[in-house]
């Protein structure tokens, strides 16, 4: 097992105490989430074979991303070849597709979020990292990023802003996201 989180140390410490507790008092939730929290603290635990085989997939991407520091990424060959990084991805899709159809306990979500660099949306989360670094860009040298530019990451701002401008030229972009850019302090649209 790696080395934990503060974030998971904080889980942890908060399902230890729960698990103490008498079962009659834990609402149904609680108690599921005690047994994967069992399952992944103690490898000798008695649990369901689907929580141990849950557990164990994380803990798998925990093993990834320490040694990888990053999260595991589809290979773009067709058909995808069958390595344990892609395992990860798939297991990580899984994990988001459950997710969103709204079966897991609290446990399994919190300690997913513990995984560094994990995000049940990739996508908003890159987005919302680039607007981030479009106003920090602004804010620091004063103009606006340029597709052209010497400084490669000043390239990759002045891209996604054109794209932002080319989606909503086209009807494309999402409204919550042309709300945020035409609010913003330095404005994209």
């Amino acid at each position: 097992m790696p080395t934990p989180t503060s974030a998971l140390v904080d889980l942890w410490s908060e399902y230890e105490t729960l698990s103490d507790l008498p079962t009659r008092q834990l609402t149904l939730d609680q108690r599921r989430s005690v047994d994967f929290f069992l399952a992944d603290t103690d490898p000798t635990a008695t649990v369901e074979p689907f929580v141990r085989r849950w557990i164990d997939r994380v803990h798998a991407l925990d093993v990834f991303v320490e040694q990888h520091r990053r999260m595991p990424r589809a290979d773009p060959r067709r058909p995808r070849p069958a390595t344990e990084e892609q395992a990860l991805v798939d297991a990580v899709a899984y994990f988001r597709q459950s997710h969103a159809a709204g079966t897991y306990v609290e446990y399994q979500t919190r300690r997913l979020e513990a995984v560094p660099g994990f995000a049940w949306s990739p996508r908003d989360a890159m987005w919302a990292l680039r607007f981030a670094q479009h106003q920090a860009f602004w804010a620091t040298r004063g103009f606006a990023p340029r597709r052209r530019a010497a400084d490669p990451d000043e390239v990759t701002v002045g891209r996604w802003v054109a794209h932002q401008r080319a989606l909503n030229a086209r009807g494309a972009l999402r409204p919550d996201r042309a709300a945020r850019l035409r609010a913003a302090r330095y404005r994209v649209l």
